[in-house]
């Protein structure tokens, strides 16, 4: 019988063994949103969600993500909507490093390829203008070759204090 909870914990330890991708852990410390440990993206405690953690360098905001079977759409293919997300909370990051929250208010993916289940993926996000009220950020995401595999713009709003106005 499927259990995904199963087939999360088995995707989470080989995850977990792709850590050399990301910075070294004595540059800045990981990324991790304070009350959002149930968020969907990045909420280490949701037992379906896809825990994201990303580093944040040079004004970068970097991650990686490998893909199971609970994430696949087409057989063997990753769903585009999970890797749409990704990209989403990559560009969220870029500023909550900054202190500021936010929320997407439109954004736009192109996808490139497909990305198979099991190929580690290497997010990469930077924020590209900001006014008062809005933030632009753009995110890319690639195989560890370096081929393209998605990339996303979007446009946030400001959101502090988790109040919109």
């Amino acid at each position: 019988m499927y259990n995904p909870l199963a087939q999360h914990t088995k995707y989470v330890r080989k995850r977990a063994s792709l850590t050399s991708m990301l910075p070294s852990k004595d540059q800045e410390p990981k990324l991790t949103r304070e009350g959002a440990n149930k968020c969907f993206g990045c909420g280490q405690d949701n037992p379906i969600g896809l825990r994201l953690s990303f580093r944040q360098e040079n004004g970068r905001t970097t991650g990686c993500f490998v893909p199971d079977e609970v994430h696949q759409g087409w057989p063997g293919l990753v769903h585009g909507g999970i890797l749409f997300t990704i990209l989403d909370e990559a560009m969220g990051y870029t500023f909550y490093a900054e202190g500021t929250n936010g929320v997407t208010a439109r954004a736009e993916t192109r996808f490139r390829r497909p990305a198979p289940i099991g190929e580690p993926l290497l997010i990469e996000a930077t924020v590209t203008k900001r006014t008062k009220k809005l933030i632009e950020a753009k995110a890319t995401m690639t195989f560890s070759d370096g081929r393209t595999v998605a990339e996303g713009k979007a446009l946030m709003y400001i959101v502090n204090n988790h109040s919109v106005e």
